[in-house]
């Protein structure tokens, strides 16, 4: 009996030792696009989990003119399916119901946010109010193995201006 429990044992440490931890990567680690008008970083970010959660945008005007970011015209997608808009922490939720005011970029400027899918937030039912006193309204919740995109649309005066950005998020 006691040469039982003790081959359990070596198994069971043996099973221990030998588990690997998954790990997430993306290929890229950041993704940089540029053309005549801006260029723009699409980094995604795992905050303090294991898995990636939101992406930094980090976008730098190259005109001397603003450009407008229409939140709500982007759109984030996974393996080239939409799955909607972004949003971003300091948002409150009612808005996104009614229309999200673009983000200005000055001429010669740059602007950086931190993005997420709002299909998929890491609460429901969404409420109609901040969620607390610092003025974060939602939180993301994990990102999905595959290409993620995010369909930026921008703005010069009234010209559109479509830019795909895309990182191939894994998990090992």
């Amino acid at each position: 009996m006691k040469i039982g429990t003790v081959v359990l044992m070596v198994l069971f440490l043996a099973a221990c030792v030998t588990a690997k931890t998954k790990s997430w990567t993306s290929i890229p680690s950041t993704r940089q696009v540029q053309n005549a008008d801006f260029s723009v970083q699409l980094t995604p970010l795992k905050r303090d989990k294991a898995n990636f959660v939101s992406f930094r945008l980090f976008i730098d005007n190259k005109t001397n003119q603003p450009l407008k970011i229409d939140w709500n015209k982007t759109r984030y997608l996974c393996d080239g399916k939409s799955y909607g808009p972004v949003v971003f922490p300091s948002i409150d939720p009612a808005t996104i119901k009614e229309s999200i005011p673009p983000a200005v970029i000055p001429a010669g400027g740059t602007f950086t946010r931190e993005i997420f899918p709002l299909k998929l937030v890491a609460f429901a039912p969404m409420r109609e109010q901040i969620l607390d006193g610092e003025g974060r309204g939602l939180y993301p919740g994990p990102l999905p193995q595959g290409e993620n995109t995010i369909d930026l649309v921008i703005y010069q005066g009234e010209r559109q201006i479509r830019q795909q950005i895309t990182v191939d998020i894994q998990q090992n």
